[in-house]
């Protein structure tokens, strides 16, 4: 239909041109015959629209019209045209690309629209203008455009707000913005407009002005902008985002890391008083601090920062490079203070304390009790028992025995792991948890701020871990049925490290504690004993107790598996101990000293589940056990436990 009507325009303007011409031509034949002297009335000049939109039809605002003008008896000066209301304009082309508004009369949520009238008329060289002005009318539309807020507090955020926000335009482009903010008014149950500076609803930007920085004041608010196209249509449903002001969030927040420490968190000019206790460390460490921060809870943007260790007389100039800092401190207290500066002139100060102890390693052996959790259940037997067991094991050396239990050291998330004090003097760790629970993992995923054991082992402390789930304490990943830890040979991880390159393992499989034997790859109880791999024959076997000193049926430590495996296959003839590791080492670094003897569970058959890592003068040495030595045979572990200590520098008594 439009193209019929566009059709028929062109047929009717080409008639009315041959009109226009026989017009002229006859024009000029009766002016021959006027006598001289006489003058002819001026004959007005005519217009036409060559190309414009179809009357009462629609189209896009940006419309283009084209127009020409006749004078039969003379020639034509210029053109007037007119839009709408407005004045008459003087014009000397014929065609312009106009730019009109699409938003005034109507707007969907996707369009705007806007009714517009163009006139045009020729004037002739005297003046004369056309009396009947060629005539259009139509409707403009124009795509609404779109806003969306990029950058800016959703939750709980500080004092000062940035904001910034982008527009979009399916067919034009953004002439502008303009945003408004609202604060809730908690009587009314409803918000209240805030008037920002300017005054007015909403206040009106330019194209390029995408951001604004505002100090609302405390309690809820929210924060509107919309997007204005180049036809004057505005976003319809604006970018909102809703936040509530805390005046004590000031400043950005800044998080510290370093390779010996945990994270730490900071935030506004004053750092809790916890930062003022220092932190003890071993001597030697080389710490490597590094530092970051981000405003972008409340739209913040990050200037620089500085930092000072111990010396706080003076301060270097801020920096956005200013992110990190390495020391090996000398014994003592010392002290970094690191800042952090927003574009509000907003700081958030930090500071970590630490005083260096040196170990002197060769005080007394220390033994860690981490077992509590089944003083309840008989026949795991007691912490008490435990106590001597370790005590028999022991007894002998030169170096006395100091035991620590985490239970009896409670810190504000439980249980504590031996602190810095604790280990500075002793020659050998031997930490076991045979309950299945430790608080190895607070040490490496805990609330502690310094890895006291990692600590020790750097600084040249010799450890022995023995017992059941020690790996899944130290990564913090917890077993399933036959779970798998792996540590990549690229794993920065505080528990990947020490794993890697001091135990010396890269890969952990955990047997769990299936119950059926009909699953021979699945069965849990598999440890039967460990025995001396090739190369290590000089090592004692060592095999669960399951008969007590009386001789069968008397149970032993491990009374389920006192009874006869197939007399009594369906009551407690499990067989061997749940929960045992086997060991894969990284590329040769530990030694595989013994594997397991086990029982039904095929899949672990001759696996490691003891490796020793004698590390010379790098680090500290560490010997790996992966079963609870106190359900094992005494005489077997303590002939292994000799062979361990000896191999440690440990001395016995004469």
């Amino acid at each position: 239909m439009y193209e019929t009507r566009r059709a028929m325009m062109w047929v009717r303007r080409s008639i009315a041109l041959a009109l226009i011409g026989g017009t002229v031509l006859a024009l000029a034949l009766a002016g021959c015959t006027k006598g001289s002297g006489s003058r002819v009335p001026n004959v007005p000049p005519e217009t036409m629209l060559s190309f414009s939109p179809d009357n009462e039809d629609t189209a896009s605002y940006r419309v283009r019209m084209n127009w020409f003008g006749w004078d039969p008896d003379g020639e034509i000066a210029y053109f007037l045209t007119k839009w709408d209301t407005l004045d008459w304009v003087r014009v000397v082309n014929t065609d312009s690309m106009f730019l009109v508004s699409a938003s005034a009369d109507t707007v969907a949520i996707d369009k705007g629209y806007e009714y517009h009238t163009f006139q045009v008329k020729a004037v002739d060289n005297e003046g004369e203008p056309d009396p009947t002005p060629e005539v259009v009318s139509f409707t403009a539309f124009t795509i609404v455009p779109e806003t969306n807020i990029t950058r800016g507090p959703s939750g709980v955020t500080g004092p000062m707000v940035r904001l910034e926000w982008q527009g979009s335009d399916r067919d034009g482009v953004i002439a502008g913005f303009q945003y408004h903010m609202y604060a809730w008014d908690e009587s009314a149950s409803d918000w209240n407009l805030v008037l920002p500076a300017g005054g007015g609803e909403w206040v009106s930007v330019g194209p390029n002005e995408r951001t604004v920085l505002l100090d609302p004041w405390e309690g809820k608010h929210l924060f509107e902008v919309r997007a204005i196209d180049d036809a004057g249509a505005q976003d319809q449903t604006p970018a909102r985002r809703e936040f509530t002001c805390n005046p004590e969030l000031a400043g950005p927040r800044l998080y510290i890391g370093s390779n010996v420490f945990g994270a730490f968190a900071f935030r506004g000019p004053i750092w809790p008083d916890a930062s003022n206790i220092p932190i003890p460390i071993f001597a030697g460490e080389r710490i490597r601090f590094r530092w970051a921060a981000n405003g972008d809870d409340y739209g913040g943007e990050i200037l620089g920062f500085r930092h000072a260790y111990d010396d706080t007389s003076t301060w270097p100039a801020w920096s956005i490079y200013d992110t990190q800092f390495e020391v090996t401190p000398e014994p003592g207290i010392h002290s970094l203070y690191v800042s952090v500066l927003d574009n509000a002139n907003v700081q958030t100060r930090a500071r970590i304390r630490f005083e260096v102890i040196e170990a002197t390693l060769d005080e007394y052996i220390l033994v860690v009790d981490d077992y509590d959790n089944k003083e309840t259940m008989p026949k795991w037997g007691t912490d008490a028992v435990r106590t001597e067991f370790y005590d028999q094991l022991l007894a002998g050396y030169v170096r006395e025995r100091v035991e620590w239990e985490p239970v009896q050291h409670q810190g504000p998330g439980g249980p504590l792991p031996p602190t810095v004090d604790a280990l500075q003097g002793a020659s050998t760790v031997i930490w076991y948890c045979d309950g299945g629970e430790s608080s190895l993992g607070d040490l490496f995923y805990g609330n502690v701020p310094y890895n006291s054991l990692a600590g020790y082992t750097r600084v040249g402390g010799n450890v022995i871990l023995c017992g059941s789930e020690l790996f899944a304490a130290i990564t913090g990943e917890g077993y399933d049925q036959h779970k798998t830890i792996t540590v990549a040979e690229d794993d920065t991880t505080e528990a990947g490290v020490f794993l890697r390159e001091f135990v010396g393992v890269s890969r952990v499989t955990n047997s769990g504690a299936g119950a059926s034997k009909d699953s021979p790859y699945a069965y849990g109880y598999c440890f039967y004993g460990g025995v001396p791999n090739p190369g290590f024959e000089d090592f004692t076997p060592i095999y669960i107790d399951s008969v007590g000193p009386g001789g069968y049926p008397e149970p032993g430590k491990w009374p389920i598996y006192t009874y006869d495996p197939i007399k009594y296959a369906n009551t407690y003839a499990y067989g061997g101990i749940p929960y045992t590791d086997k060991l894969e080492v990284f590329q040769g670094t530990a030694m595989e000293f013994l594997a397991i003897d086990s029982y039904l569970n095929n899949n672990f058959e001759g696996a490691t589940c003891g490796v020793l890592n004698l590390s010379g003068d790098n680090h500290g040495n560490s010997c790996i056990l992966t079963f609870p030595l106190y359900y094992c045979q005494y005489d077997g572990v303590k002939a292994t436990l000799d062979q361990v200590l000896m191999l440690f520098g440990e001395e016995k008594l004469r």
